[in-house]
């Protein structure tokens, strides 16, 4: 580990870093994330929008950092994880950073806390707030990476919190239930405001039960109608926000807006609903239903997400799926199953240096696909045919590097 802390002097040295602590390495508790800001005095920070919960959080996330943007305020976006490369979980303004500004991170962070041994989350959580005040961002939007009680994004004082709908995922670390994951996520209430996207039942009985300790107002979002979402003192958003983007993101847009909101009020700055419009109207957040030519590719990786996907294909049908996940991901046979129907054959390629997938060959027998030696190998066989990329977001990010595919542009160096 000591070695793995060096102070990086190039890209490539933080890279090392990052690899070494290892992107699946968990340790649970707060302890080095607290040490680890008081000695880089970031306490006091931008005003916070916490994003918690199971399903949308990338996407919601994404519209928060779009309505600031839209209102004129100089915005970092934290999220995770990445698709294609580590530089799409910090953003500011919706650009990545340039290398440069991420080895200065790197360094500023280390040469104060190499002796902790933090996490690889924790370091790049840390990296992110410290650009975030370096630049002098006005709305920090942080995406919890797991959980809500004990995730790294925790230590910094939010001014709201944000849950979306809460469904079963890493049962292996947050417990074997929706009840489990739900006490879990609801961790991250109680520090301020909070408001919940509409829940599953069980799931509202414990943010009920979180709410009625909390100090603070908990708010839960009503559906007036199916497909409308009311925001407290605000708009009812629908379909009509969202041209072109699939249903289940209306819930999302909904979070983010009433959010949003919230936070303007408590910082007595301006809100324009035309411009709310415009900003998630004109979001997209990479690898969700995503078209590139005759391939369509969404991260469904869970199976809440499998099953949005199939509600949101409608009648679309195709003549290849490809298809990978996470061993330690419990889908849900019959959601998997509706969305494999939709596809004629299925391929299921091998996701090279990504210890958590399935081998090709044993997920394929499950599937009742074909295994491949690669995700470029899969495309070629693809070619010119209609075809469903669906699963882990590691396919998502192997396909769009197989594919030339940056979902995020980033600054050029000085432009910052």
């Amino acid at each position: 580990m000591a070695a793995a802390m060096r102070l990086p002097e190039t890209f490539a040295d933080v890279l090392e870093i990052l690899d070494q602590l290892g992107m699946f390495h968990m340790d649970l508790g707060l302890g080095r994330m607290e040490t680890a800001v008081a000695r880089l005095r970031l306490g006091q920070t931008a005003p916070v929008i916490h994003v918690v919960g199971t399903n949308g959080k990338g996407s919601t996330a994404n519209y928060c950092a779009a309505l600031a943007l839209a209102h004129g305020r100089r915005v970092g976006l934290y999220t995770s994880p990445h698709l294609v490369e580590v530089r799409e979980r910090i953003l500011v303004d919706g650009r990545m950073l340039p290398t440069g500004m991420w080895v200065e991170a790197a360094r500023a962070v280390l040469e104060s806390c190499a002796d902790l041994g933090l996490t690889y989350f924790e370091l790049v959580t840390l990296m992110a707030v410290w650009s975030f005040a370096r630049l002098g961002v006005e709305v920090m939007v942080l995406e919890a990476g797991l959980g809500g009680t004990y995730d790294a994004t925790c230590v910094f004082a939010p001014s709201v919190v944000l849950l979306t709908p809460v469904g079963l995922d890493h049962q292996r670390v947050l417990g074997p239930t929706l009840v489990h994951i739900a006490r879990d996520k609801a961790g991250a209430l109680g520090r301020c405001p909070a408001i919940v996207a509409p829940q599953a039942p069980q799931v509202l009985e414990v943010v009920q039960a979180k709410a009625a300790q909390s100090p603070w107002p908990v708010w839960v979002l009503t559906t007036p109608c199916r497909g409308a979402v009311a925001v407290p003192d605000g708009p009812v958003v629908d379909a009509s926000w969202l041209p072109g983007q699939a249903s289940f993101q209306v819930e999302n847009a909904a979070l983010a807006v009433a959010g949003w909101m919230h936070l303007a009020r408590q910082q007595a700055w301006p809100v324009d609903e035309a411009a709310c419009r415009r900003a998630v109207a004109g979001a997209r957040w990479p690898g969700r239903l995503h078209q590139d030519g005759n391939i369509l590719v969404d991260g469904a990786h869970n199976t809440m997400g499998l099953l949005a996907l199939d509600e949101a294909l409608g009648s679309r049908v195709f003549s290849w799926g490809i298809f990978q996940s996470m061993r330690d991901k419990e889908l849900d046979a019959a959601a998997l199953a509706r969305v494999r129907a939709r596809c004629r054959r299925v391929l299921v390629p091998e996701l090279c240096g990504v210890e958590r997938a399935w081998p090709a060959a044993e997920l394929a027998r499950r599937v009742d696909g074909r295994p491949v030696a690669s995700v470029a190998e899969a495309v070629r066989q693809v070619a010119g045919a209609s075809a469903l990329v669906f699963g882990s977001l590691y396919l998502v990010g192997a396909y769009f590097a197989s594919r030339g595919i940056l979902p995020v542009r980033e600054w050029g160096d000085g432009e910052l």
